[in-house]
């Protein structure tokens, strides 16, 4: 009889407590079950195969002990597999070892009843081609080969020792009949574990999707100001760069400027912390709706914020930019937010040099800012 797939064995690993750990935790109620229904279908093949030959001893073709012994062993090595399953015993391994044991159990039931009555050898070494097939679906290839090469080496010891008497009845109607009914049991678990395999893909491709969803949300986070909903310090950075890199092969000039929301503190202070926050979103909506397509702003950090302008020839050009922020900001209904509310910044800004690095650029915009603010704050300066 077949493997029905079990677990997959990223999913046992994943369940699998590290050395020196305390014992695993129970498994989802999804994964369990699902490994239950593994063990009951195993169970079923088992069943299906003892009756099959239930019949061939009815016949007399067998003796009576062969299909009972085989349903006996069958049951108790299932029932061996289940408990450790409902235990959480198969998780202390990976599910490709738990699986390949069981597979291997199977395997050696076959070949032992197909030694013991091989005038119906044929029909028990058909099903064990059906379960080494189960095991290409859901085992890696090592295993697969491993297990496949011990079966042909005992199936040809079986041969060689025993078959000249191996073969399947067909002499009367009767055993015409249940080779045609072993063959289409043969079918119905092909299909069967088809069906499983398909499932198992669909499965494997929706976590896939799932898996693709977060990484892309995980990423968003990583690169996205939670507050504000702007890049954030890393993501403006790795933008620069990738200009600065452009420019040094013969791109057009760029500029970057910092600009800096004046007072933030007194404007906590005095009006709270969920106003503070306010004003930020508010900040970076008026910036980011003067930005031309190629320009970018991200939050460099508390009320300072970073301003990537492409394709900007000279500081007039960019001053002129700058300038059209700071006004925007100045003139915004602040007291909108807050009764007695105002809110300006001051911005430091820097154009590409041929011998410039990044964090030269950044250092001389800081200067220029830090410029702006002595000066009286609202204001922009370039370096």
């Amino acid at each position: 009889m077949p493997i029905a797939p079990d677990l997959p064995a990223a999913s046992a690993a994943a369940l699998r407590p590290t050395a020196g750990a305390a014992p695993a935790p129970r498994a989802p109620e999804g994964h369990l079950r699902r490994a239950m229904h593994t063990q009951a279908m195993v169970l079923s093949f088992y069943v299906i195969d003892a009756v099959l030959l239930a019949a061939y001893a009815a016949h007399g073709s067998i003796a009576a002990l062969v299909p009972v012994l085989y349903g006996v062993v069958g049951c108790a090595l299932t029932g061996s597999f289940a408990v450790m399953v409902r235990m959480g015993l198969h998780r202390r391994v990976s599910g490709a070892l738990f699986t390949t044991v069981q597979l291997l159990s199977a395997c050696s039931l076959m070949l032992i009843t197909a030694a013991a009555v091989p005038q119906i050898g044929t029909l028990l070494l058909l099903t064990l081609v059906v379960a080494l097939a189960t095991a290409a679906l859901q085992l890696p290839l090592k295993h697969v080969l491993i297990v496949s090469a011990l079966m042909a080496a005992l199936s040809m010891a079986i041969l060689l020792v025993r078959g000249e008497r191996f073969g399947m009845p067909l002499n009367d109607s009767w055993l015409r009949l249940l080779a045609s009914l072993w063959f289409a049991v043969v079918l119905v678990k092909i299909v069967a574990i088809n069906l499983i395999g398909a499932g198992m893909r669909k499965a494997l491709s929706a976590s896939n999707a799932r898996l693709a969803l977060a990484l892309d949300q995980v990423r968003e986070l990583s690169e996205r100001d939670e507050l504000t909903g702007l890049p954030n310090r890393r993501s403006i950075l790795v933008q620069v760069t990738e200009e600065k890199a452009l420019f040094a092969r013969g791109g057009p000039a760029f500029a970057v400027a910092f600009l800096d929301i004046d007072h933030f503190k007194r404007v906590n202070d005095r009006f709270g912390h969920a106003t503070g926050d306010e004003v930020l979103r508010a900040f970076a909506k008026i910036v980011t709706g003067r930005l031309r397509s190629t320009d970018h702003i991200a939050r460099f950090g508390g009320e300072e914020f970073l301003l990537l302008l492409r394709n900007t020839p000279d500081a007039h050009s960019a001053g002129l930019a700058a300038e059209r922020f700071r006004c925007a900001v100045n003139e915004y209904p602040w007291s909108d937010l807050a009764a007695d509310l105002g809110v300006t910044c001051s911005i430091g800004l820097t154009v590409s040099r041929a011998e410039d690095s990044v964090a030269d650029m950044l250092a001389r915009a800081d200067a220029a800012l830090y410029r702006a603010k002595s000066d009286g704050r609202n204001g922009v300066r370039a370096a």
